[in-house]
C-alpha cells in the first residue's frame, strides 16, 4: 500500500495544493466564453483562492467601499447564505452577477446572493481512491464527488477538482435589489 496517489511525472504546484492533489486541465483558463456552471478547475481553484470573479477574473471587492465580496450560491430552497456555510462557488463581480441572474441560463436550483466580508478555505471536492485497490470510492450522497477537509487523512487518495470554502460575515442580497443597482 502506496502513502498517496500522484502523477508519475508530478510537478511541483501546478499538480498539488495543499496536499491535495489536482486534476490536470489546460493552463489556458479564460480564454472564450464563460462556461456557467463549468468553471475551469485552475480558474475555480484561483478565483476563489485570491476573491476574482469566476465569470471574468477581476477582483470582486474593488468597487464597495466595504470590500467585501459577492457570492451567487445555487440553491433549490432560496434561503439564506449562513455564517460558516460552504460552498465551491467564486464570487463575482456586480456585471457578471447581473449578466447571471438576467441573461445566462437559467439554472434549475435558483440563487441565492451574499455580501460576504471574508472566506476560509476548507477542503476539496474530488474523488477519493481506495489505499486498497486503487479504485474510486462513493462519492457522497451517491454522487462521484466527494467533499474532503483538509486535515481529512483521505486527502492523500483524494483527485481534487474544486476548493472549497466558508464564508463568514454574510449578509443576504436581494437579488432584485442587485439587478436595479447595477442596472442605475
Amino acid at each position: 500500500m502506496g502513502t498517496e496517489i500522484g502523477y508519475a511525472d508530478e510537478y511541483g504546484l501546478a499538480d498539488r495544493w495543499s496536499g491535495a492533489l489536482w486534476i490536470r486541465v489546460p493552463v489556458r483558463p479564460g480564454t472564450g466564453a464563460p462556461l456557467l456552471g463549468r468553471v475551469h478547475a485552475l480558474r475555480q481553484r484561483q478565483a476563489i483562492n485570491q476573491l476574482l470573479c469566476g465569470g471574468c477574473g477581476q477582483p470582486t471587492a474593488g468597487g464597495r467601499p466595504d470590500q467585501r465580496h459577492l457570492f451567487l450560491v445555487a440553491s433549490a430552497t432560496r434561503q439564506a447564505v449562513v455564517e460558516g456555510e460552504k460552498t465551491t462557488t467564486p464570487p463575482v463581480c456586480d456585471g457578471c452577477a447581473l449578466e447571471t441572474v438576467l441573461e445566462g441560463p437559467p439554472p434549475r436550483t435558483g440563487y441565492v446572493a451574499a455580501l460576504v466580508e471574508h472566506t476560509s478555505a476548507r477542503g476539496v471536492v474530488g474523488i477519493v481512491y481506495s489505499p486498497d485497490t486503487l479504485e474510486p470510492l462513493p462519492g457522497d450522497n451517491g454522487h462521484k464527488f466527494s467533499f474532503v477537509a483538509y486535515d481529512d487523512p483521505r486527502l492523500r487518495w483524494t483527485l481534487a477538482c474544486r476548493e472549497v470554502v466558508s464564508m463568514h460575515g454574510c449578509t443576504a442580497v436581494d437579488l432584485t435589489d442587485l439587478i436595479g443597482h447595477t442596472a442605475a
